[in-house]
């Protein structure tokens, strides 16, 4: 399956590509030093046992896009790998993780499972060390 974006969105799911959400990343750091503003940081894996599709793909970018809201940065990150910025504490996180969770269990295929997990960014933290702790909690709560 091919994972292709122009520098801005992903060519499949039209999200923000990686380095658009990085800079939207390092933008927010910026912003929450300065107004003491809280951001959360989310990132959410598509897990199948079968292959996942290009139409499967695209159904989970829109479930995203539908379960978070309009001001939340959304990004596909790699092939099944999706990001997730909000303004906000963990709490709306975990609450906003758990609509799309619940919602993918509706609409999406049998076959799929999402792993997720989020950290609060803390002041004075880099980009760099925020995203390292978002990987470490993926992958202590997941079977990766």
């Amino acid at each position: 399956m091919n994972f292709a974006h122009d520098g801005l969105h992903d060519d499949l799911t039209r999200l923000a590509a990686p380095p658009h959400y990085y800079e939207i990343l390092r933008r927010e750091i910026a912003l929450a030093n300065r107004n003491s503003t809280e951001i959360t940081v989310i990132r959410v894996i598509l897990k199948s046992k079968a292959p996942l599709y290009e139409a499967t793909l695209i159904s989970f970018a829109d479930l995203i896009t539908n379960s978070f809201r309009y001001e939340d940065a959304k990004a596909r990150l790699g092939e099944f790998e999706f990001g997730v910025l909000i303004r906000g504490d963990e709490a709306l996180a975990s609450e906003l993780s758990r609509r799309l969770v619940a919602r993918w269990a509706i609409e999406g295929t049998l076959d799929s499972t999402i792993a997720y997990a989020s950290v609060k960014f803390s002041p004075g933290e880099a980009a760099i060390s925020l995203i390292n702790r978002l990987d470490d909690q993926l992958l202590t709560q997941s079977d990766f």
